[in-house]
């Protein structure tokens, strides 16, 4: 986007608005948050462009959109997050067997089928527990960038898990 004016005036018409359809479909105010201004560095980038017939309802439909992708990947992200803590927590008891194999196989995935990035974010993201923000600063990149290869590795990992 080339005009400041146009995007800023954007941003302050319908920044709360949805921002509050982000937290109502996330419930996670740091994740919806995350959301909304990925979708203003896209519009400011270029990527989106909302200035058609009626913008608010294209901006709506992108914060919409954007959350089911989330609440889509929720289930492999939790799924991944608790074997993760498995894997570093103190000592995984000799019974959790299967787990353990899981955990091997997750982890074999991990390290193999991903992108040296897509390796790290992941592990930056549910190893650490870090947000959005925190990563992409950490690593120079846009948080789109984030989410993006956050996006990649979850479908590498679920298209690798969806066989069981």
């Amino acid at each position: 986007m080339q005009d400041k004016e146009q995007f800023e005036t954007l941003f302050r018409s319908h920044y709360g608005q949805m921002l509050m359809l982000a937290k109502r479909l996330l419930k996670d105010n740091e994740e919806a948050e995350d959301v909304v201004s990925e979708i203003f560095e896209e519009v400011w980038a270029g990527t989106i462009h909302p200035f058609a017939n009626n913008p608010a309802a294209y901006l709506y439909s992108c914060v919409r959109n954007r959350c089911l992708d989330s609440l889509r990947h929720l289930k492999i992200k939790e799924r991944i997050s608790r074997l993760i803590t498995l894997d570093t927590s103190i000592a995984i008891m000799p019974s959790e067997d299967h787990h353990q194999k899981e955990l091997d196989r997750i982890r074999g995935i991990v390290d193999t089928r991903l992108s040296d990035r897509d390796r790290q974010i992941l592990l930056m993201k549910y190893e650490k527990k870090m947000k959005y923000r925190e990563i992409a600063q950490k690593l120079a990149i846009s948080e789109t960038a984030v989410y993006k290869h956050l996006v990649n590795a979850l479908e590498i990992l679920r298209d690798n898990l969806k066989d069981e």
